[in-house]
């Protein structure tokens, strides 16, 4: 099967059923046939591309940055100005990312503003094995982080938990 059926398979699979005929006889099937080969030519021309490209071109750099959400904000400045930096910084959060999705990335975040966690604290929503008087999904104990810092305090905390940190997560800093 070529790539050109293949695209408008896929495409065919998306029209509600009953609405349209899904049979390959159709004229609706020959008019996404014709889009397909348009697709397969953008397919193709991207794969040439991403091949050529050998890393960040200096003209999207400004683009990169944007679509990553370059430079981090909150005060942490240790990223160059030049070009090969901030290439670098782009390609650290290409492959490490800086959104938390974990506690090792929690702990990654504290230590960029050169803060030291010292305990994290999580608790568990749901006790499936629990007993039947344990709490269940309580809004108190649902995104419930308490977080233990080494004092001073430095970062802006209102600033990483605005900028980093997922919306439904609650730090409690003591």
């Amino acid at each position: 099967m070529s790539e050109t059926n293949k695209i408008a398979d896929a495409l065919m699979q998306h029209l509600p059923y009953g609405a349209y005929d899904h049979s390959h006889k159709t004229v609706i099937y020959k008019d996404i046939v014709a889009h397909s080969k348009a697709l397969e030519l953008v397919k193709v021309s991207a794969a040439r591309i991403f091949a050529v490209l050998n890393g960040i071109p200096d003209e999207l750099i400004d683009e990169f940055e944007r679509e990553y959400g370059l430079p981090l904000l909150c005060g942490q400045s240790d990223v160059g100005n030049t070009i090969d930096d901030r290439r670098a910084e782009i390609e650290r959060v290409k492959r490490e990312g800086h959104v938390l999705l974990n506690l090792a990335g929690l702990y990654k975040l504290f230590a960029r503003y050169n803060q030291t966690v010292l305990a994290v604290q999580t608790y568990v929503p749901m006790q499936c094995l629990g007993s039947c008087v344990d709490p269940l999904n309580t809004a108190r104990l649902r995104f419930r982080v308490t977080l233990t810092l080494a004092k001073p305090i430095k970062a802006d905390m209102d600033c990483l938990s605005k900028n980093y940190l997922p919306a439904s997560l609650r730090l409690d800093i003591k």
